[in-house]
């Protein structure tokens, strides 16, 4: 892990586990606002990463827990305001903080749906002494409280209290455990951090995802008969909007293909082929299509680095 990750890393974490020492550092207030979409299904907007819910039968499901645990009282606060069900069950889209981090502020022994890399890289993380501290207050209690009860492997179709789900992995793609769910009735598919709605035009891939498995992902998406794609981040997207990311990153990887086999450099690619808008947090698409191409798939390495490329 270089210098830059443990920089960053800390940076981000920080911000989950540490209460800030004057007014100056308060990072500005949640205000979290919940739209309707159809059918019983809702998108939240306005934490540091989307969560969704739908109203089922006798209870509510929610998709994604928000960073922290305050975060989660907002959310559940917002709930409330639509219907009077307690919360039953959650289902988490990938395991990265900013989407499993208020799992704390639910109940114990609720049914917690993921993918099983998910449930893996908790404990790992948990158990692991090497790994950076500000992580072990959060998966200690995850590890101990809050692990999935119900995982996905490749995926499954089924119904979560009286709604009809189908839960989808299709490859390693912004991580090793995602799930995109797609309510087949609404026409609805939320799509975690697959489908992210920022600057740049390109997907966010962390060590243990793929740009290959990204394009196969998204193409399996857009198989599904939906016309409303919502984002782990940013709003919701059309699917003439996920068509068009999917054109660029797939035009984009096919570049980079070609100068790799042309014995070009990274330096080369990304002179070539600037990227702009890229997140100084991760590595940006060039970088990572790049090591894939030339390089094979990662290799295996502690399950936080997934969380914060380098």
């Amino acid at each position: 892990m270089n210098l830059r990750t443990v920089l960053v890393l800390g940076a981000s974490l920080a911000a989950l586990v540490a209460a800030p020492t004057d007014a100056q550092q308060a990072p500005p207030p949640t205000v979290l606002t919940t739209h309707p979409l159809r059918g019983g299904a809702y998108w939240i907007s306005g934490g540091r990463s989307n969560s969704n819910f739908i109203v089922g039968d006798k209870g509510v499901i929610v998709i994604d827990a928000q960073t922290t645990p305050g975060d989660a009282r907002l959310l559940l606060s917002e709930i409330a305001k639509v219907t009077p069900k307690p919360v039953n069950m959650i289902v988490l889209t990938h395991g990265d903080p900013d989407h499993i981090g208020g799992l704390p502020a639910f109940p114990v022994g609720l049914e917690i749906i993921a993918h099983e890399n998910v449930r893996a890289t908790v404990l790992v993380a948990d158990a692991d002494p090497n790994a950076p501290p500000l992580y072990k207050p959060l998966f200690r209690l995850l590890a101990t409280k809050y692990l999935p009860t119900h995982m996905i492997s490749s995926g499954e179709s089924t119904t979560l209290d009286g709604v009809r789900v189908q839960l989808i992995h299709t490859a390693p793609a912004h991580t090793n455990g995602d799930v995109v769910v797609y309510l087949p009735a609404q026409k609805i598919v939320f799509g975690g951090d697959i489908l992210l709605q920022q600057t740049d035009p390109y997907p966010v891939v962390h060590i243990g995802g793929s740009s290959a498995g990204w394009i196969q992902c998204v193409k399996a998406i857009l198989a599904l008969d939906a016309d409303i794609f919502v984002s782990g981040h940013g709003g919701v997207m059309s699917r003439a909007q996920v068509e068009a990311q999917l054109r660029e990153v797939e035009q984009r990887r096919t570049q980079i293909q070609a100068m790799v086999v042309a014995g070009k450099s990274l330096a080369d690619v990304e002179t070539a082929l600037p990227e702009p808008g890229a997140n100084p947090m991760f590595a940006d698409f060039n970088h990572t299509v790049y090591d894939e191409i030339e390089k094979g798939d990662p290799p295996s390495v502690p399950p936080w680095v997934n969380l914060i490329h380098h």
